[in-house]
């Protein structure tokens, strides 16, 4: 029996907040219940059905789908985690959409890319914390792409004013007489399809911009127009950096 899923549409997947460090956040997408329950329909048209069970403690859920070429039902179980709000309902839904996932239905969300966005952040304790904790409410996939192999391929998740806030997939190379000076300053000829800086480029410029007193927002709409530091034209890195430092440098002389 062939239980390959049609691949999830862009409304049909959600975005929450997942880690949270200085400055920025980390994104996460998921389903939920109902949207599992449409493709359940969809493909099988009433001929599926779900138990619930404990064991040890723990509550499981199965999907059973009628397999009509071995004339018998086909079932996969997984066990859910408590939610913060209703405990038993949100386990038992949890385990639902898990035992889904074992059955195929929207296992492409695991080949994201990791999603960083930048974010106002505040410390608590050892840790950081969003200052407002709605801020990412709101934020929604506005396109999704997927390769050959059910993978994604391209993502755009934008903020609830519509603003594109993370973008992953291939960008058009930046053209030369568009870069700011700083960034001309350096051969661009062998960066003719510009990809993005690394992570540990990005902390440095980050940790730069924090000596420097600089925002995030002003350097990435400097350079490259980008969405946040992660996602910087690696063509600019350079430039960036030996600007940060020569205002680091202008402002401990004054000092």
């Amino acid at each position: 029996m062939n239980h390959d899923f049609r691949l999830l549409k862009a409304e049909e997947i959600d975005v929450r907040v997942g880690q949270v460090s200085k400055g920025r956040a980390s994104l996460l997408l998921y389903k939920d219940a109902r949207c599992d329950m449409a493709i359940l329909d969809e493909v099988y048209d009433g001929r599926w059905q779900r138990d619930h069970k404990e064991v040890k403690g723990n509550m499981y859920a199965g999907v059973g789908v009628w397999d009509p070429e071995l004339m018998q039902w086909i079932w996969r179980w997984d066990c859910g985690t408590e939610s913060y709000t209703e405990k038993e309902k949100g386990e038992a839904s949890d385990a639902f959409k898990r035992a889904c996932v074992n059955l195929g239905i929207g296992r492409e969300l695991y080949t994201a890319p990791p999603i960083w966005v930048d974010a106002e952040t505040e410390a608590d304790g050892k840790t950081q914390k969003l200052k407002d904790k709605f801020q990412f409410s709101g934020c929604r996939v506005s396109s999704i792409s997927y390769s050959k192999d059910r993978k994604i391929s391209g993502l755009d998740i934008v903020d609830k004013k519509g603003k594109n806030i993370f973008h992953f997939g291939k960008k058009s190379a930046a053209k030369k007489d568009e870069l700011p000076p700083e960034a001309t300053s350096h051969d661009t000829s062998r960066n003719t399809n510009v990809g993005v800086i690394t992570t540990a480029q990005a902390n440095e410029i980050r940790d730069l911009a924090e000596r420097a007193n600089v925002s995030t927002t002003v350097i990435c709409k400097r350079y490259g127009e980008c969405v946040n530091i992660e996602s910087m034209p690696a063509v600019y890195y350079e430039g960036c950096i030996k600007k940060l430092k020569a205002t680091i440098n202008s402002k401990e002389n004054k000092e």
